[in-house]
């Protein structure tokens, strides 16, 4: 009998409505003064809302940045990994249960945009969407605020002052079975004053392709027996001027199938490998929900160094030969911090 086991970093996927309606709305500007960067506390505001009994869970929600983050007249554009977003406070109303919190829903703390590709600021809710009124009619009404940040660095003199950037971005939410409940276009500007302070320590942290998505299968017994892994080559790119430490951890406390059973994140282990002219120095460690030292290195002078990912499980593990034939997932978070 096959059973398979899989762990996803980012979900993507489209289309239709659900029971509940989004809607949202922004602060759409922000100025940078500083080579510290900059933030909007109030920058984006979504709204889940309905009547009656609503039961969506496992929601999410994403942002993608649909064109290059241009100067007015194009000559100037901002990389998208120097833009991010900050969960800051839920509120709103429901029955019988309280509006979720941040960190019952689970959630990145910070989610960096990607060049022409969708990231997931909620890439799957531990809480309901949940109202179960009294009347029929009951409101429902639940609200997430963002702010948005602007990366400092030296690369913001590299524009002269008082140069405006659009960022058009697109937000939408799923509910669990990838239907749209709602999505919207927003537009935000950014300008660059006159710059005052020195440039802070610059660092970069990213995932290739071929790694955002990973799976460990289990196709035979002999996978129980054996265990079984998988290896993802140059797949995490780190760049930075200053020495740097990595950190890792899983935003759900355990894996997690769409029929709600579970396994035991420490289930599977996970050890980076530098790769060529990279001297970094790395520690294995099991999967956990609490943030993991898993890398350092000294600074890459501002050229980009490879790691390869293993995902890996033990042998004879009672907790895989027991579990039900389904597919369980979980989402990864990768930092990176000055040492």
């Amino acid at each position: 009998m096959s059973k398979k086991f899989v762990f996803i970093l980012l979900l993507l996927s489209v289309n239709c409505f659900s029971q509940v309606y989004y809607s949202s709305w922004i602060n759409s500007y922000l100025q940078i003064n500083s080579y510290n960067g900059n933030t909007n506390p109030d920058a984006y505001t979504l709204t889940f809302a309905g009547n009656g009994n609503i039961n969506v869970p496992y929601w999410r929600l994403s942002v993608k940045l649909k064109q290059p983050i241009t100067s007015i007249f194009g000559n100037y554009v901002i990389p998208a990994n120097k833009i991010s977003f900050q969960p800051v406070s839920t509120s709103g109303q429901a029955y019988p249960n309280p509006i979720p919190s941040i960190p019952q829903i689970g959630m990145p703390l910070n989610v960096f945009l990607q060049e022409g590709s969708e990231v997931f600021l909620v890439p799957q809710s531990n809480a309901a969407l949940y109202n179960h009124p009294a009347s029929l009619l009951g409101y429902y009404n639940f609200q997430l605020k963002y702010s948005m940040s602007v990366a400092g660095g030296a690369y913001l003199g590299n524009y002269p002052a008082w140069t405006v950037f659009t960022a058009p971005l697109q937000f939408t939410a799923y509910d669990q079975y990838n239907n749209i409940i709602g999505k919207a276009d927003h537009y935000f500007q950014f300008q660059i004053g006159t710059l005052s302070g020195t440039p802070p320590p610059e660092m970069s942290l990213k995932l290739s392709a071929n790694a955002v998505n990973g799976a460990l299968e289990f196709k035979s017994m002999g996978d129980y027996v054996n265990g079984v892994s998988v290896t993802y080559s140059n797949a995490l790119i780190v760049s930075s001027n200053t020495n740097y430490q990595i950190k890792m951890k899983s935003l759900q406390g355990q894996f997690t199938s769409a029929a709600g059973n579970t396994i035991p994140l420490n289930a599977v282990k996970l050890t980076l490998s530098p790769t060529s002219q990279n001297n970094g120095n790395v520690y294995p460690v099991s999967l956990s929900a609490s943030p993991q030292l898993i890398a350092t290195g000294s600074s890459t002078q501002g050229s980009s160094v490879y790691y390869d990912i293993k995902y890996f499980t033990g042998s004879n593990d009672e907790r895989l030969i027991d579990a039900k034939s389904e597919d369980y997932s979980t989402t990864i978070q990768y930092e990176i911090t000055p040492q």
